[in-house]
């Protein structure tokens, strides 16, 4: 993470059985699997699969049986991340944390001025895992 960031305050709850599967993270099989997501001391790193590029670190405390997003370090250098809306980013993890690791159908939070101008922008933060298809669990 480059010291140009920002920190967001979050607040999402997740179960036990989501929590689960978020800490599984996510391992990177082909060029298609935009994100390379691991869980290491109660928080959740999400690095672009091809740069290596570190882009949020999402924090997490605990909260019943389950766990609650506290906030994220969100990076805002331009030359590894154009993403620089504080909103859209908070939207946009918890996206990545509905499809990625839930597995599960999201809206996508980001508006493109055309509906092939949305689906190009949900191929390059999501690739593969638009049409539901992912790497194997690890």
């Amino acid at each position: 993470m480059p010291m140009k960031r920002a920190k967001l305050a979050l607040n999402r709850t997740f179960s036990a059985a989501e929590m689960e599967l978020v800490r599984r993270g996510v391992i990177p099989e082909e060029m298609e699997d935009k994100w390379f997501i691991y869980w290491e001391d109660g928080t959740l790193y999400f690095h672009r699969s091809w740069t290596g590029l570190c882009i949020y670190v999402v924090r997490f405390s605990s909260d019943g049986e389950g766990c609650r997003m506290t906030e994220a370090l969100v990076n805002r250098d331009p030359a590894q991340w154009r993403g620089m809306d504080d909103k859209a980013d908070a939207a946009l993890i918890s996206y990545l944390i509905d499809v990625l690791l839930l597995r599960r159908p999201a809206d996508f939070p980001l508006a493109g001025d055309s509906p092939e101008e949305q689906a190009i922008m949900m191929w390059g933060l999501v690739g593969r895992a638009m049409l539901r298809q992912y790497p194997e669990e690890q």
